[in-house]
Parts: structure tokens; C-alpha cells; sequence
């Protein structure tokens, strides 16, 4: 269960890195702290905005206050509120003078200042006799600093009230709060100082002290919004942002509200307020007077790729077949998201693997043949030999088709043949031996 003030969060500011911690210290007119500087005479006595020796220009108060909730409201979290504990406290005060950033001051978190210089620095710790006169009802671990005001300009603005306090300026991590008991005791002991504030909100029945808080508390929030400017605090009806046609007051410590005078009233972030006649009539962001951008040409709609799977249709970015290191995303209640990690089957039995929303591998079962087997040379010589004797049948065969065709053919021809031919062929002239050829011949 989320531990609440008045039904806020709580958290804790906790300093985890060489980058979180206190920067800054600032003069200002509305310590988030609550709790005013004061300004020394001849003797040290404590007088809250007054100053009886102007040669002294000593400012004391409190930078940080232990177990003390400060209300906070931004876009990011909303309302809620910040504790910074005795053991953050410690921390973020060793580590700021390990900074050296003890003279690094500046006046309503917007203007860095010269000539305001530190001289004395301490953890509030009563066991140890270290315990302020004019502070008791700030707890054991909050951080006190004391500056020697050389500066002409912030010691006129720290005489005539201007500035009330003390503010730092941080990085700090926020952690939620894990214990409403200890922030339920940190409240009760704090319900005075909550009283004063909301007096205007309180009945007068017989609640609980924490049932009262809490019920003023939620009723403050609900009914008020409030900004820090250069003139004080404005405060309007609501709880959305201020806007033009607002009715604005200024409000002061006991939260008293009167209608705001007409001017411009400069918040903490440089944004101007004009008020007329009681009523918000424009609000300059110097952020915001910027060119507008031109209005981008229209994107040509973009080509996707689709493919069907045992877990649904992947979509992918642009015509190219899917690929190893392409981002997939599947269909959700709002639009495309990232594809969870596994396997998905297509339907012609291809495997696509996805991790961290990327196509990690694609297996294809047809691309997967056998590899060869691995050949042993002696195989090989044993082919060559195999075919050398084949070659060698081959010709053997051949010379023994031939021989036999040799051995049936004569060697001559009979020599009644070669007769006949011949007497065939030649004539003598001579009657006798052309008529014995003749008859040889018939023979």
C-alpha cells in the first residue's frame, strides 16, 4: 500500500550517484522549508528581518529541514510530497563541501550571485549541544548554513524582507516512502505548523489531530492552486493550471487572500503574469516565443511486409523479404508493438526466431541437406585404380574382338583366284594362253 499525506504520495529524496545531490544554495522569498532566516545584530541575538548593525550583513537559517514534508506538483507525478531524511541530509551537506560549491549562491533559483559568502555550516544534532537558538521546532538532523551578505543589491533585498530564506537547489532520486507509521508520527509532530496554515480550514469538532490534518489538508488541495512570483505568492480558485481570465490574489503567511493588484508578476521560472483588474489577462513563457515550426510535408504511407504464423501475422518495415536484424512487431489493442521473443512457424514450415523484438534467425527446413561426408584419400586412390583396370578390361576386350576377326580372314587369296582374276584382268595376244586362262577361269 502507497504511503499518503492527506492522500498524496510520499517519497523519500535519496542521494545514489556521483550525479545526485545539492548544487546550489538560493535566497528566496518562500522557503519550501517553512522556516525564515535571521539576521544578526552587534550582540549574535537572533532578530527575525531586522538588522541593527548594517556593518555585520549576516543571513542564518535553514537550508534543509529533516522529516519535514515539502509539497510538490508537476507533470511528471502529479501532487505529492518530499522527505529528506537525517541520513540524506548528512550525505548531500559532506558532499557539497567536498564540491567546493560552498559559494555557489544565487537569488530565487534564477540568478547566480556574487559576493555572498559562507561562513559557518552545521547539522542541527541537540544531544551534542549543536542546537540553534530560535529553531527547537526543527528536528535533530536538518542542515543550517550562516552567509556574510558583501553583495549591496541582496543585502537591500535581505533588510526589506524580500528575501525570507533559504532553498537548495538539487538533484535528488525519489524513492517511494515504505513506512506510513513513521510518516503518520512525523505529521503529528509537525501539526502545529501545519495549523497555521490551514487555521481558516480547520473545525472545531472532536476529529482525531491526524483526522483534522488530513481532512484541511485535502480540502486546501482541492480548493487552491498558487504560484511564487516576484511579488509574493498568487494564488487562484482550482486546481488546474493558472490561465487567462483567472482571478488572481495574493496570499500571505497565515493564508490570507486579498485580490491581486494590477501589474506583472514574475514567477521563479521567468514566466511573466499580467493581471488587470484582478483577473489573469496573458501569460508570457519566454520558452515558448519560439518560431513555429512549418508543418511537415505528409509522409507517403509506409510499406510494410506481412507473414503469416503459428503465432500470429509478423509485420515488418518496408518491401524487402525478412531478414535477419529486421524488427518485427505484432498486432495489439493499440496498433503495432514490438513481437514477443520465441518462434513462429509459417505456413510453408519456415521457423523465424525473435529476440528483443528483432528477427534473431530464419530456418528454412528445404535448405537443410546433408552435409557430404567427409572423403578419405585412400578411397579416392582406390577409384583411380578401379577406374584404371576398367579402362584396361575395356581395351583388352577390344584387342581380343580384333584378334579374333584376324584369324578368320586368309592370309592370300587361292591361287585359282588370283589366276582368274588376273586372266581376267590381262589379255596376252597370244590365242593359246588366252583361251588356257579362259578355261581356268571357268573352273
Amino acid at each position: 500500500m502507497a504511503v499518503t499525506i492527506g492522500g498524496l504520495p510520499v517519497y523519500d529524496a535519496l542521494i545514489t550517484d556521483d550525479e545526485t545531490g545539492m548544487v546550489k544554495i538560493s535566497l528566496v522569498d518562500e522557503p519550501a522549508v517553512m522556516t525564515d532566516f535571521l539576521a544578526f545584530d552587534a550582540t549574535r541575538r537572533p532578530q527575525l528581518y531586522s538588522v541593527a548593525d548594517p556593518d555585520k550583513r549576516l543571513v542564518y537559517g535553514v537550508v534543509m529541514r529533516a522529516d519535514f514534508p515539502i509539497y510538490r506538483r508537476d507533470e511528471r507525478l502529479g501532487e505529492y510530497y518530499i522527505i529528506y531524511k537525517a541520513e540524506t541530509i548528512r550525505r548531500m551537506a559532506e558532499k557539497y563541501l567536498a564540491e567546493s560549491r560552498q559559494n555557489e549562491v544565487s537569488t530565487m533559483h534564477t540568478t547566480d550571485v556574487e559576493e555572498v559568502r559562507m561562513v559557518q555550516y552545521f547539522i542541527k544534532d541537540t544531544a551534542r549541544g549543536v542546537s540553534p537558538e530560535g529553531f527547537d521546532d526543527v528536528a535533530d538532523g536538518s542542515l543550517f548554513a550562516e552567509f556574510h551578505v558583501l553583495n549591496d543589491e541582496v543585502w537591500a533585498k535581505v533588510k526589506d524582507g524580500t528575501f525570507r530564506g533559504f532553498s537548495l537547489e538539487g538533484y535528488f532520486d525519489l524513492v517511494p516512502d515504505q513506512s506510513q507509521r513513521t510518516v503518520d508520527e512525523i505529521v503529528d509532530d509537525l501539526e502545529g505548523q501545519f495549523k497555521a496554515i490551514l487555521k481558516p480550514l480547520i473545525s472545531t469538532n472532536k476529529m482525531s489531530k491526524m483526522s483534522k490534518f488530513k481532512a484541511a489538508l485535502g480540502r486546501l488541495l482541492a480548493a487552491f492552486g498558487n504560484v511564487s512570483t516576484d511579488k509574493g505568492i498568487l494564488a487562484w480558485d482550482g486546481d488546474e493550471d493558472l490561465k487567462a481570465g483567472d482571478e488572481v490574489f495574493v496570499e500571505d503567511q497565515d493564508g490570507n487572500r486579498t485580490p491581486a493588484e494590477d501589474g506583472e508578476y514574475v514567477t521563479t521560472d521567468a514566466k511573466t503574469i499580467v493581471v488587470a483588474d484582478g483577473k489573469v489577462a496573458e501569460i508570457r513563457d519566454p520558452e515558448a516565443e519560439v518560431a513555429p515550426e512549418p508543418e511537415p510535408e505528409p509522409e507517403a504511407e509506409a510499406k510494410m511486409g506481412r507473414v503469416a504464423t503459428d503465432g500470429g501475422e509478423l509485420v515488418w518495415e518496408g518491401e524487402d523479404d525478412l531478414a535477419a536484424g529486421t524488427p518485427v512487431f505484432v498486432e495489439g489493442e493499440e496498433g503495432l508493438v514490438p513481437a514477443p521473443d520465441g518462434e513462429y512457424k509459417t505456413e510453408d514450415q519456415k521457423v523465424i526466431v525473435v529476440a528483443d523484438g528483432v528477427v534473431a534467425e530464419i530456418r528454412d527446413p528445404e535448405a537443410e541437406v546433408a552435409p557430404e561426408p567427409e572423403t578419405d584419400p585412400r578411397d579416392e586412390e582406390l577409384a583411380a585404380l578401379r577406374r584404371e583396370n576398367e579402362e584396361l578390361r575395356a581395351q583388352v576386350a577390344t584387342l581380343a574382338r580384333r584378334m579374333e576377326e584376324l584369324s578368320r580372314t586368309p592370309m592370300a587369296k587361292p591361287a585359282h583366284e588370283e589366276v582368274r582374276n588376273a586372266a581376267t584382268a590381262v589379255k596376252t595376244g597370244n590365242k593359246g594362253l588366252d583361251r588356257l586362262a579362259e578355261l581356268v577361269g571357268k573352273r
